[in-house]
């Protein structure tokens, strides 16, 4: 049983478990090519938008969002989970 005058031992540091470095790392893998390829049509249609007076910017703007934006949240949800799967010792 705990004795009531004694502090309880400290946390120890996360360890990573194969679960939790799993999520991260599939999570990485989506996450870091759909944010660069959603990122590089961004920037883009960004530079389309400023330079030129058609609106064909906005609208490669919004399909990068539409289509880039599910994986992202996809990856960064896994990877969240990741880091929230870890174990303290």
């Amino acid at each position: 049983m705990h004795d009531p005058n004694t502090a309880p031992p400290p946390p120890g540091r996360p360890h990573w478990g194969a679960g939790a470095v799993a999520l991260l790392v599939i999570g990485l893998l989506i996450l870091i090519p759909s944010g660069l390829c959603t990122g590089i049509f961004g920037v883009g249609a960004l530079y389309d938008m400023i330079t030129s007076s058609s609106s064909e910017g906005f609208s490669i703007l919004a399909e990068a969002l539409l289509f880039g934006g599910i994986p992202i949240a996809i990856g960064g949800l896994l990877v969240f989970a990741g880091f929230r799967m870890r174990k303290r010792a």
